[in-house]
């Protein structure tokens, strides 16, 4: 808006210089060819022709923001002298009063270009009275002098309304740009937005895709470790079978070569879990499902793990009725069943005791490992299931790897059941296997 004022202020300037000019050149050309009641009119248009000029010429310096009001001022003052001059020689007073009504409107009119209602309703108030002033010299009556105020203060408001359109077309072309360069802004925000985080989760894949064949060769590099630990392991179970059968099996002798068993063939089941994680995680373990008495399941289990219980000065105990059968893969559970053992053994501390229960209810058979160790909180239940995860592992004591309970949930879970962490009266921790009926 200062810069469009500036360019009016400017033209205002030239058109009063022209206009000056033009009836510079008319009075003169009127006076010289006899009209004596024109002889006034040369000098102050001349004066006026001058002041116009000044301020064309001031239309660029800082000092022209003001001049729309200065030049508006300059204006009646010039037309007011010129008429008053003219109305005592001239022989139509009124014709000269009336004339006055014309310059003023354009005086108004020019009044508009400073694009400020101020300037232009005061430059209104000023014309109507120096022309109410002159109409009343002329003895003009007072209709005619309220109609030419109206005039005057009609004009003054048709061309504030003009430069008031403008002004709102100035600022709403202003909000537009404004509003437009932030959308494009924000829009070139979110693009770079966008392409970050395609760039971001482009490098996550890759990590992902990394850290998954990583994880497929530890898995295949564990499988290799695994599958070669079964040969030491077959050679040192039948050297302790062939002792078994020549050794007395009473004495320590013998007990010692049971117990070698049975820590043999826990390996061989620790082992086996290691290799069936894969294929459970994969869906491709099948279980081989044959009725067999719960009985038999707890008591193999409390068998390999006897020795283990009574070296922790801990009871080991089954109770589970005889004529209970259940219907699943008899090696599996026996694998489970011990993971929970001896995870219970090994929290249980020394003088406690660890049960194997088993029994039925409305919603099938279960199975369950109760001891009497630390519980395990609420919010950790649920994550002792996962692949590697532990109730506590910044205090654990053990030195597993969290393979245990994750393959007993996946292989409850290949049975149509589930383990989870319960609530029994006595018992502080109660590891429950829940089958199907």
């Amino acid at each position: 808006m200062d810069a469009q004022r500036r360019s009016v202020v400017g033209a205002g300037a030239a058109v009063r210089l022209v206009g000056a000019a033009l009836f510079l050149t008319i009075s003169t050309t009127l006076w010289l060819s006899g009209g004596r009641d024109w002889s006034m009119y040369p000098p102050a248009l001349g004066l006026y022709a001058v002041v116009a000029a000044t301020l064309f010429m001031l239309r660029r310096r800082r000092v022209a923001r003001g001049l729309g009001a200065v030049q508006s001022l300059v204006d009646v003052a010039l037309v007011y002298w010129l008429q008053s001059v003219a109305l005592p020689v001239s022989p139509f007073p009124a014709g000269v009063a009336g004339f006055s009504l014309g310059l003023f409107a354009l005086v108004v009119v020019l009044s508009g270009l400073s694009m400020r209602g101020s300037v232009v309703y005061g430059t209104a108030v000023l014309a109507g009275i120096a022309q109410m002033v002159l109409m009343r010299r002329a003895d003009v009556g007072w209709g005619a002098v309220a109609i030419a105020v109206v005039a005057l203060v009609l004009v003054a408001v048709v061309s504030h309304y003009g430069t008031g359109r403008l002004r709102h077309l100035a600022v709403t072309l202003t909000r537009m740009e404004v509003d437009r360069a932030l959308e494009a802004r924000r829009f070139q925000e979110v693009e770079d937005a966008r392409r970050t985080i395609v760039r971001m989760l482009e490098e996550a894949q890759a990590k992902n895709a990394e850290l998954q064949t990583l994880q497929r060769d530890m898995e295949q590099l564990t499988q290799f470790l695994v599958h070669d630990l079964r040969s030491p392991l077959s050679a040192l179970t039948l050297s302790l079978s062939w002792m078994e059968q020549e050794v007395p099996r009473q004495g320590v002798l013998g007990e010692s070569v049971r117990t070698g068993l049975a820590v043999t063939a826990r390996l061989d089941r620790m082992i086996s879990d290691l290799m069936d994680v894969p294929r459970l995680e994969e869906g491709r373990l099948e279980p081989l499902k044959v009725p067999f008495p719960a009985v038999r399941v707890l008591e193999d289990v409390r068998r390999s793990l006897e020795g283990v219980a009574r070296s922790r000065k801990l009871t080991l105990d089954v109770e589970a009725p005889a004529d209970l059968v259940l219907m699943a893969d008899a090696d599996l559970l026996v694998r489970v069943v011990e993971n929970l053992t001896t995870n219970a053994l090994r929290y249980t501390p020394s003088g406690g005791r660890v049960r194997l229960e088993a029994g039925a209810d409305g919603g099938g058979r279960w199975l369950a490992v109760r001891n009497d160790g630390p519980p395990i909180a609420a919010e950790a239940r649920g994550r002792i299931f996962d692949k590697y995860g532990q109730a506590n592992a910044e205090r654990d004591s053990r030195r597993g790897y969290g393979l245990g309970l994750y393959f007993s949930r996946l292989a409850a879970e290949a049975h149509g059941g589930q383990l989870a962490v319960e609530d029994a009266p006595g018992w502080s921790t109660s590891f429950v296997v829940r089958l199907p009926a």
